[in-house]
């Protein structure tokens, strides 16, 4: 009958060599699990809060962004019967009730009236420019034709649940909408 080589050779003739032999045993392949788990389950928790982060972060960027196309809308719609601070004041209220984050700050502009130069064109920038009369083209080279706008712009702060790196996520979002009404 072959004898079991000695898997422990290093103990020699230790007087606890048979207790060493009897916890070692049946903690083999279970140990070596439980050390590589040790090592890895910081770097998965870490993963997986970097990645919440970033979905909540776009969630709520999303958020904002469905605020402004809605306000959007609704400014088109009340800009065909409201002019001046009656409109920007149903805007801004419209927002407030429909927003499921806070946006600070929250600006909405009216450009236009009721004379004959309230008109104004947006530029390639995205800024309105000076006044113009009804129908009068833009000046700059566009082929627009002057209007009445309403800009609505709106940001919020974002806080992020795991601040692991100040760096990595953006602690503000900002979005901007111009409706043209005439």
């Amino acid at each position: 009958m072959m004898q079991k080589p000695d898997v422990m050779p290093f103990l020699g003739s230790c007087p606890g060599k048979s207790l060493i032999r009897s916890l070692a045993r049946p903690l083999g392949n279970a140990a070596v699990a439980a050390v590589e788990m040790a090592l890895i389950a910081p770097v998965l928790i870490a993963l997986s809060a970097g990645i919440s982060d970033c979905s909540l972060a776009f969630h709520e960027k999303l958020q904002l962004s469905s605020v402004l196309t809605a306000s959007a809308e609704y400014a088109f719609n009340k800009g065909q019967s409201e002019t001046g601070s009656t409109l920007t004041a149903d805007v801004t209220s419209f927002i407030n009730k429909i927003s499921p984050i806070t946006l600070s700050p929250l600006t909405v502009t009216y450009y236009g009236g009721t004379t004959s130069t309230s008109y104004y064109c947006v530029s390639t920038t995205g800024v309105v420019t000076a006044s113009y009369t009804k129908g009068a083209s833009c000046t700059d080279g566009s082929g627009a034709v002057a209007g009445q706008f309403i800009t609505i712009s709106g940001s919020f702060a974002y806080k992020a649940v795991f601040p692991v790196d100040k760096g990595f996520m953006p602690t503000s979002f900002t979005q901007s909408v111009i409706v043209r009404l005439v």
